[in-house]
């Protein structure tokens, strides 16, 4: 049984010792959808969890919920066909990633703002958090491109071919052994319909902007736990985790968290 503790500012987490972060008074739409104001420590760790969690599950319970269901002999191919309307192929098992995804982008800018205000710091410093929104997208422009020219590259005219050079090519032909014929594998062809111009532009593009969104989410994600959810609340105090600590006992000159 988890102990209670009346006088505390939240019986049940007794650990919390500064009013500036007493769950009970966040506001999860303003923290969330409000850059004009401001939230203390926990406030903010508490919004980065949520997204950070729900990002995580998912893009994994989806995953794992198909990968195990296909083991079990389900046809759930169809859920990893990407989703008509888009404009970059997301497979229909990761729609509510991608959704999410794109939201949080904006959401967590917000929750950092709030931050920023909070430790009156510049919010300026919150445009960092889109950076990698900014890569992927410059990163999906480019691979976009990439793949629209190999798009053109195979379906560019073949240069013609004189009569002379398919008299001689006809004659090699015809005498190359019967035998040699029968040993030719015959080639693959690709099932389904061929991809469209938009179809290997978007694959290229979305392949791409993965590569250069996952890393830069990573470091921005070390950013936010190291240095801004430890910011001071007010920006007073040292930088450190948790909210142990109360209001003015641990107070230092403003220069010294104003890094």
């Amino acid at each position: 049984m988890k102990p209670y503790y009346p006088d505390a500012i939240d019986p049940h987490r007794p650990w919390i010792k500064d009013a500036r972060d007493n769950p009970h008074e966040m506001n999860w739409g303003q923290t969330l959808f409000n850059p004009l104001g401001s939230s203390p420590k926990l406030h903010f760790s508490r919004a980065w969890t949520f997204m950070f969690m729900g990002r995580l599950l998912l893009f994994i319970v989806p995953v794992f919920a198909v990968f195990v269901a296909s083991l079990s002999g389900a046809d759930l191919s169809g859920l990893w066909k990407p989703v008509d309307g888009f404009i970059v192929p997301v497979p229909e098992v990761l729609l509510p990633f991608f959704v999410f995804m794109i939201v949080t982008e904006f959401t967590s800018w917000i929750a950092h703002v709030r931050r920023f205000n909070e430790a009156h710091k510049s919010p300026l410093r919150a445009t960092i958090v889109l950076v990698p929104l900014m890569l992927g997208l410059a990163a999906f422009f480019v691979g976009a491109q990439g793949g629209i020219k190999q798009y053109e590259e195979m379906h560019a005219p073949k240069p013609a071919v004189s009569a002379e050079t398919n008299a001689g090519q006809g004659a090699g032909a015809a005498a190359a052994p019967a035998e040699q014929a029968d040993k030719r594998q015959p080639q693959k062809s690709r099932q389904g319909p061929p991809q469209s111009e938009r179809d290997m532009a978007a694959s290229a593009g979305l392949g791409l902007a993965m590569l250069v969104w996952a890393p830069a989410s990573f470091f921005v994600m070390l950013w936010s736990l190291l240095y801004v959810a430890r910011m001071p609340n007010g920006g007073v105090g040292r930088f450190r985790t948790g909210s142990d600590i109360a209001q003015g006992e641990d107070e230092v000159p403003s220069a010294y968290a104003a890094g």
